[in-house]
């Protein structure tokens, strides 16, 4: 299927206002997101908020069928969360740890993960070991078996890190969790709605991710997956009515399934907007999205890699839509900041957000640009005019 880019430019009204590479911060939503949440609340504010929730509830649910299809899994195998991290942290502590048990991670971690698994360090006596990576940030996955041992609780690996580029082998690490029985977390947070992601092929126990990145909903939510036969295990570190049966004044039934990690209160005008992103991508097929979105990150670096004073951050063998790049003599932050007066949307990746990989490659913060299906040459060659031209003007100050 060829996409229609003019159609899908049409589509995400933002992209008449700026020239959006903001996609692994907050990406542009889509007409329907935006059209079913202003409906839904509109709709609240005249009826009431329960009574509109009833209207709705066969399109309510059309959420978990959505977030499956997207990522192969079962429908009850999906949960809401109000963002990746809330997921993430959920799931880490439903996990029946023990003191002594190990949590292998690895360099480019995020830091809303890796501070939880320093906060079970704390409370619960883990051990949390880092697989270390190659010097053009390749994990080692030889090293990570070698590390193996009955200890090993859990494998926890953020998919695509959001400074550099990089897309973890997900498939392999997930062979190597599969082969020696252990739990397996990915943090797809960056990935899912970016590129192919298919928790059968990755074997993985755990996902989370959030809406409002390469998905295109709204902030305020994502999902988690969670593969049923482990739910049993799990404990949720805390209890809601969606969750748990109050019995008496002693006793509870906890439900042992996927709703272990939901709350009862949330926002169904959100969810809807949510789920109508992710049925448009859905309908678009995600191989579609991925294969424009490598077109066009393969143009800009090259764009980049050509232009004086720049150079391109990025590491790893596969690589993603995120590009990083830095340019000699001007501090990121200043960087956006003059592009955004011309209506351009970058981001920063500062060092507090990935301290083990920043650290290791001697990086304070670096300029992202992220790339998505809506984006074309034409923007990708603006950003580069107006980059050089802040380059010389800085430069001619000097």
């Amino acid at each position: 299927m060829s996409l229609d880019i003019e159609k899908l430019r049409a589509d995400t009204p933002g992209t008449q206002a700026v020239i959006h590479f903001n996609n692994a911060g907050c990406s542009l939503p889509v007409k329907e997101t935006i059209d079913i949440i202003t409906e839904y609340l509109q709709l609240e504010a005249t009826l009431g908020g329960y009574e509109v929730k009833n209207k709705y509830e066969n399109i309510i649910n059309d959420f978990y069928s959505e977030a499956a299809e997207l990522i192969n899994a079962g429908k009850d195998e999906i949960a809401i969360v109000s963002n990746a991290s809330d997921g993430v942290n959920k799931i880490l502590h439903s996990i029946q740890w023990k003191a002594g048990d190990v949590l292998l991670t690895t360099e480019v971690e995020y830091g809303n993960c890796y501070l939880n698994y320093l906060k079970l360090k704390e409370e619960k006596g883990i051990i949390v070991k880092i697989v270390p990576s190659d010097h053009d940030g390749n994990i080692l996955l030889k090293k990570m078996e070698e590390m193996i041992s009955s200890k090993v609780k859990l494998i926890a690996v953020t998919h695509i890190p959001t400074n550099s580029g990089l897309i973890m082998p997900a498939e392999k690490i997930g062979n190597i969790a599969k082969k020696h029985n252990i739990l397996f977390l990915l943090d797809a947070c960056q990935s899912v709605g970016h590129i192919p992601v298919d928790v059968k092929k990755i074997q993985c126990d755990f996902l989370s991710t959030t809406s409002r990145k390469y998905l295109r909903g709204p902030r305020g939510m994502g999902f988690i997956y969670a593969r049923k036969e482990i739910l049993e295990k799990l404990k949720p570190s805390t209890l809601d009515m969606v969750t748990a049966h109050w019995k008496d004044a002693d006793n509870y039934a906890l439900d042992c399934n996927i709703k272990i990690f939901e709350q009862w209160e949330k926002s169904y005008a959100l969810l809807l907007g949510f789920s109508k992103a992710l049925s448009y991508l859905n309908n678009l097929g995600v191989e579609n999205t991925w294969k424009r979105i490598q077109y066009l990150s393969t143009y800009l670096r090259s764009q980049l890699e050509q232009t004086g004073g720049i150079e391109v951050t990025d590491i790893g063998k596969e690589q993603c839509g995120i590009v990083t790049f830095s340019v000699a003599g001007i501090d990121s932050e200043k960087l956006v900041n003059a592009l955004l007066k011309h209506g351009i949307n970058l981001s920063t990746s500062l060092r507090f957000s990935t301290v083990l990989d920043m650290d290791k490659r001697g990086l304070t913060g670096v300029c992202r640009a992220s790339i998505h299906y809506f984006n074309t040459k034409e923007e990708i060659d603006i950003l580069i005019e107006k980059v050089e031209q802040f380059f010389e003007f800085v430069m001619s100050k000097k």
